[in-house]
């Protein structure tokens, strides 16, 4: 007996009132008022369908009638989909699936569908009965949510982002799959992979984001892959305050840095060395000699700083030609690295060396040291067969007994070299304080200094900046120069250290301010398009209390427009001097743009400048003057260039002299250039008739 026919047996054994077929036709009345009931042939011609399969359908039920089930094929599924299901049927067995039909408007719906044959006095099924139920709307949500898992596997299997999410404890309860894929090998735990003190380091910022009321954190690691490969990453580690499963947890949003990396250390390997000799070039040697003095800070240790010079130098050049001449000093330089080990050693100028020693006993020592060093570099060098006998004049200076500071260091060391060099050279001598007086020019030049500026002896000269791709005149940058009435022009580079030796550059750069602002003011009436003017800040103007109270005096009788003023400081100057920042950002914060002069000199690192409060970057011109022939400038450019755009700021390239070098630094990614190529600097009196022959050329040429 079928499982229907006892289970209306039953019924009617509990309810002897109901009669069989009664009951029977109740069930039926209600499946047919409950579902969309359709009875076909054996050949799947439609005998019944009821109103629910017509209103799916759209298909009146004097339509479907008399129709084969074909009718609502949809073609989304296989014919092996059907075969199977006819192969079940047709045994006299029940189907059960979905099946995804087509309305008469061409609508796509889905129906959760059970087939029940009838069977003849044979067993073979003489007809069938269809219940369909409407699922489309949960086949919708089935294919939305399908569709945004693929969207999310392949954004985060495809993003140059990696994302983690940690409890407060530190373990890993989500991985991204571009995580497990930049992973690779058997522990894809990305905490694990982290180098040891980075680990601890994260998990320091992770207490800090779970018990603290800072809920996020930036981060950068190390992750070690593929068994050895080092990967710089940054992070930012964030509390999950949402609503969800993983609230109260945290997630870790990760990228990879590490050809950012390696463009900050190209950069620093060419710009702190020096080409020739492979040695620290100055300002990289500079630097180091505020790490060293920083390391032995709390100790007994004595440095000794050493200036040498290769005496006459200039005469090796005559005898055997420049290019021998630099065979001599690059094998001076393999003497001092030979015999120096891992001391601080640098190129400080064209024939000048400069090298650190260290002892913790006594200076005597440390001139020992000095005398037998110059003997071994005084050793005889062959150059072209011949020999040549060099002679070097060392002077010695030792921190802290001679100079408590960088530059009196520097400087009483020079002087000691120097007093070598009157005496006829070939020799050492230890600085004392007698060998340090200023001379009688500096005196007059100081005293002449104070009266110009008191009397406005100066004047503004400006140099045009131009858009590297529009070719036409964005701003300029104002130069002071010297007119003193009885000396004549004096160039910048024989005043402005003085200037801040003696902090008349504070008087001088306000007297400066005052003019580049009303200057900025005109150029506007005169160009059809805004004008900005660069105006040079020295450390000394940001390090002095007045500099902002004063620039905000200025703003409000001027009623200037900050966004027209950019204000300029060296990387050289900042890079020693980092309190300064406070007195940028407060620029910034005003409505100037900031920028960074002489870029790629100094530090040069991505993540230095991040938190530099600037928008601008001036590549030095020592980089552009050889750009057609170094790949070295060139890849130092380039690498520069990229920097900025990762922190979304403006490059500038100084010294342009040629058109090839302007198309150059145009195709490394420079925006806009400056030098000899577009004007020198000019007289206020000459800009309107430069920026009028300056637009008459770029149409001409259009």
């Amino acid at each position: 007996m079928t499982d229907y026919q006892h289970m209306i047996r039953n019924l009617v054994n509990r309810q002897p009132q109901l009669e069989a077929s009664q009951l029977l036709d109740d069930i039926v009345k209600a499946l047919d008022n409950s579902a969309i009931v359709a009875i076909t042939d054996r050949t799947g011609e439609i005998i019944y369908a009821n109103e629910f399969f017509s209103t799916l359908s759209k298909y009146t039920q004097e339509e479907l009638v008399g129709t084969n089930q074909r009718i609502v094929n949809s073609g989304f599924h296989p014919k092996s989909f059907f075969k199977k299901m006819w192969k079940t049927i047709g045994q006299g067995q029940i189907w059960q699936g979905e099946i995804c039909n087509r309305a008469k408007d061409g609508s796509l719906y889905w129906v959760d569908t059970t087939i029940v044959p009838f069977l003849n006095e044979k067993g073979i099924p003489k007809q069938y009965i269809s219940i369909r139920h409407d699922i489309t709307e949960k086949k919708n949500i089935e294919d939305t949510l399908r569709k945004q898992a693929e969207l999310y596997r392949l954004i985060t299997e495809n993003s140059g982002d990696y994302i983690a999410v940690l409890d407060a404890k530190g373990t890993i309860h989500y991985q991204s799959p571009s995580v497990e894929k930049l992973l690779g090998g058997q522990d894809q735990n990305v905490l694990n992979a982290m180098v040891y003190e980075d680990r601890v380091n994260v998990k320091n910022a992770l207490n800090q984001v779970n018990q603290t009321d800072e809920h996020s954190a930036l981060i950068e690691f190390r992750l070690t892959v593929n068994h050895n490969s080092i990967l710089y990453m940054s992070g930012n580690l964030s509390r999950i305050e949402s609503q969800g499963e993983f609230v109260g947890y945290n997630v870790l949003v990760m990228h990879d840095n590490t050809d950012l990396k390696k463009q900050e250390k190209l950069i620093l390997d060419l710009s702190s060395s020096d080409q020739l000799t492979g040695l620290l070039n100055r300002r990289a040697f500079v630097k180091e000699l505020f790490v060293e003095i920083e390391r032995v800070t709390s100790s007994d240790e004595l440095l000794g700083l050493v200036h040498m010079n290769i005496d006459k130098l200039r005469y090796a050049n005559e005898r055997f030609g420049h290019d021998r001449g630099d065979e001599i000093l690059t094998k001076v330089a393999q003497r001092l690295t030979m015999h120096l080990n891992d001391t601080v050693c640098g190129r400080i100028a064209g024939d000048e060396f400069a090298f650190v020693m260290s002892s913790g006993k006594s200076v005597d020592e440390l001139f020992e040291w000095t005398v037998a060093l110059q003997k071994v570099i005084e050793e005889p060098i062959e150059v072209a067969g011949q020999w040549y006998n060099p002679s070097v004049s060392c002077g010695l200076s030792v921190y802290p007994i001679h100079a408590t500071e960088v530059p009196g260091w520097i400087t009483t060391t020079e002087q000691a070299m120097q007093f070598v060099k009157e005496q006829g050279g070939s020799g050492s001598a230890i600085f004392v304080p007698d060998m340090y007086s200023k001379s009688l020019d500096r005196i007059i030049l100081e005293n002449e200094l104070r009266k110009s500026v008191k009397e406005e002896h100066f004047i503004l000269e400006y140099q045009p900046k131009v858009d590297l791709g529009k070719e036409r005149v964005v701003g300029f940058e104002a130069l002071v120069r010297w007119q003193h009435p009885d000396l004549g022009r004096i160039p910048p580079d024989k005043f402005i250290g003085l200037a801040e030796e003696t902090k008349m550059i504070i008087p001088l750069g306000e007297w400066i301010l005052t003019e580049a602002f009303q200057y900025a003011i005109y150029l506007q009436t005169i160009s059809t398009t805004p004008m900005t003017v660069a105006i040079n800040l020295s450390a000394v103007q940001l390090e002095s209390p007045d500099l902002i109270p004063f620039i905000r005096s200025l703003l409000e009788k001027t009623g200037i427009a900050p966004a027209i003023i950019e204000m300029e400081v060296t990387e050289s100057a900042f890079a020693d001097r980092l309190e300064m920042s406070s007195t940028l950002r407060q620029l910034r914060d005003i409505g100037f743009v900031v920028s960074i002069d002489d870029f790629g000199t100094g530090f040069s690192s991505f993540s230095y400048i991040k938190e530099f409060p600037a928008e601008t970057l001036k590549i030095d011109m020592s980089f552009v003057k050889d750009v057609e022939t170094s790949e070295n400038s060139r890849a130092i450019i380039k690498a520069i260039v990229t920097m900025a755009d990762t922190a979304g700021m403006n490059v500038i390239a100084e010294g342009i002299e040629t058109a090839e070098q302007a198309h150059i630094v145009k195709l490394l990614g420079c925006r806009e250039g400056q030098g000899y190529f577009y004007s020198r600097p000019l007289a206020a009196i000459g800009i309107p008739e430069f920026l009028d022959r300056f637009s008459e050329i770029h149409r001409n040429t259009e």
